[in-house]
């Protein structure tokens, strides 16, 4: 009966969700807290308290990031039937809507909603969807052990996603395998994390979905269609200066000078048996094992001014196999591909951005003086970043260029960014693929928290 609906009803239905949940945690949080309603000038948190000492309560919050963007197409990209060299287009790149329960001592509840990657040509793709549905128990500082789907996942600093970005998103070397072995870098898994003095570790043991899967082919690795096995991943970092947070899986991208942070990490994520590909007429099975080491520094230089300095700088060996890359664009604004002129990239803006082979990542930036050094709210942070990756399979060096600027109106939970991104093009040139020509892509990005 839902398959028949027009889709401005289902629309309606979602919006209705929506506006469900964010009415019980407003009214929730009222009733809560009557004097919320009459304070104009601060947000109370979104908060109903479930016993009389408040240790024991349910929390809302959410974002949303939107897009307006301007990309120019690699060769032969399509939109629908037609043959497009650039496309101007405003998405929802992300909606979440969060509810964290602490319903007795000890015991962690969070479930999360939201929408992702939604543009123009994915009208019937705009389900309100569950994210997030897992438990965790806290033993002590040392250890805490969880369960159920979630986007905790270990390898780099910032495999489980962004939060407080230094541009427009986290980078997309960071995430593995996103969308392929996961649901939007969620699984259904166990994990276990905690504290030991300096030392935070977190290890997860994952049932990864089944990817989408090709037939083998000689002498390249691709994703087979035989039984899934387990995914271990695990990540630990030590920290030197002051400590951060390992409450959620997410990790801070930019603490904006209020922590001074210096944590150097390793992980790894290995998976047994992922991939294939023939070898002669053997069909050879490949493991997935992918390593890491980053260092992130975040540290004030006047306090009063509002200024700051941030660094992340990571390191990548990953072996998928002979010859595996992927080209991965994100929030794709091209459906369709001519054969005839379309580069190795594929459509939209795809672009190789995980692959057999060693990678570096590295971006900085900083915040500059407050505009108004009274009020102390809205400041400028510009940051650069670069990944650099020698993939076995091509034979330029695959190297983007990202540069940004942020309008932080109060810090990261409510923010303006432009991010001008510069991505190579491959075309096979003999029996080489090599960089034939460079594409861009502006992006103007708006944040907003629900907090």
């Amino acid at each position: 009966m839902m398959a028949n609906q027009p889709f401005f009803l289902k629309v309606n239905i979602a919006l209705l969700r929506i506006l469900r949940y964010i009415f019980l945690a407003i009214t929730c949080c009222v009733f809560a807290n009557p004097s919320a309603a009459q304070d104009k000038k601060q947000n109370k948190p979104l908060v109903a308290y479930l016993n009389d000492d408040k240790t024991h309560f349910i929390k809302f919050s959410g974002y949303g990031q939107f897009w307006a963007r301007y990309t120019q197409l690699n060769p032969g990209s399509k939109v629908n039937e037609s043959l497009k060299k650039s496309v101007a287009d405003l998405s929802l790149r992300r909606l979440r809507m969060k509810m964290i329960i602490y319903p007795i001592d000890n015991l962690t509840l969070v479930f999360q909603g939201g929408t992702t990657n939604l543009t123009y040509l994915n009208d019937n793709e705009s389900a309100f969807d569950l994210l997030d549905a897992f438990g965790e128990y806290k033993f002590s500082d040392q250890i805490t052990v969880g369960a159920g789907r979630s986007n905790w996942k270990g390898l780099t600093r910032f495999a489980a996603g962004p939060t407080a970005t230094l541009l427009y998103d986290v980078p997309f070397l960071d995430l593995g395998n996103v969308n392929k072995t996961d649901l939007t870098l969620r699984n259904l898994n166990l994990f276990a994390k905690g504290q030991l003095g300096r030392l935070d570790y977190r290890v997860i043991l994952a049932k990864p979905y089944v990817p989408s899967t090709t037939k083998p082919v000689q002498d390249l690795s691709g994703f087979n269609n035989l039984s899934v096995k387990p995914n271990l991943s695990a990540y630990v970092k030590w920290e030197f200066l002051e400590k951060e947070s390992n409450a959620g899986p997410t990790a801070a991208g930019s603490y904006l000078g209020k922590k001074k942070v210096l944590a150097v990490g390793v992980g790894a994520e290995l998976q047994k048996d992922l991939l294939w590909h023939l070898a002669g007429a053997d069909t050879v099975l490949n493991d997935m094992k992918l390593y890491s080491a980053d260092v992130f520094y975040d540290t004030p230089i006047n306090l009063q001014k509002g200024t700051s300095f941030n660094v992340y700088a990571a390191v990548f060996h990953h072996d998928y196999g002979p010859g595996y890359v992927r080209n991965l664009g994100i929030n794709n604004t091209a459906n369709g591909l001519d054969a005839a002129t379309a580069s190795f990239n594929g459509s939209g803006n795809s672009y190789p951005v995980v692959g057999t082979g060693n990678s570096l990542l590295f971006q900085t930036g900083f915040t500059l003086p407050y505009f108004n050094q009274q009020k102390k709210k809205a400041r400028l942070m510009p940051a650069v970043a670069i990944q650099y990756s020698k993939f076995d399979r091509l034979a330029d060096p695959m190297i983007t260029y990202d540069l940004g600027l942020s309008l932080l109106l109060r810090d990261h939970a409510s923010k303006f960014v432009f991010n001008a991104q510069s991505r190579p093009i491959y075309t096979l040139q003999g029996s080489d693929l090599k960089v034939s020509e460079r594409k861009m892509m502006f992006v103007l990005l708006y944040h907003i928290n629900i907090d």
